[in-house]
């Protein structure tokens, strides 16, 4: 039979690896008791009340491709006028029709100016039908 020997002690881990570990776990839990990463929030838009915007008048010989599209970009003043348009595509003539047009858009008056697009896009139809 085996004697157990009271007097021996178990063979100990080093002081500096004991420390490393306990670090270690410290860093762990540390990280997962952490404040969650803040995001900042995204500045909402105001929201834009179109009050008139008249017509579209393109010329007799201005014949856009139906089912294109043509955007401007235009800015709402804060006293709701419209100002820098800028049309993005499209023949010339549509260009100078959506920028007179959109010059006369009315908004509800803001806070502060509101950057804003439109799209616009021909589209035939018979009369009728």
């Amino acid at each position: 039979m085996t004697r157990l020997d009271a007097s021996r002690t178990a063979p100990r881990a080093p002081v500096g690896a004991l420390a490393g570990a306990i670090l270690l776990a410290a860093v762990l839990v540390a990280g997962c008791v952490s404040p969650g990463v803040q995001v900042p929030s995204r500045t909402v838009a105001p929201e834009l009340e179109l009050l008139s915007a008249g017509r579209l008048d393109l010329p007799g010989e201005c014949r856009p491709p139906a089912g294109a599209v043509y955007r401007a970009r235009f800015i709402v003043m804060p006293d709701g006028r419209v100002a820098a348009v800028e049309p993005e595509s499209g023949p010339r003539c549509v260009q100078e029709a959506l920028s007179r047009w959109v010059n006369g858009f009315r908004y509800r008056p803001l806070a502060e100016p509101a950057s804003a697009t439109i799209d616009w896009m021909a589209v035939e139809a018979r009369r009728g039908g």
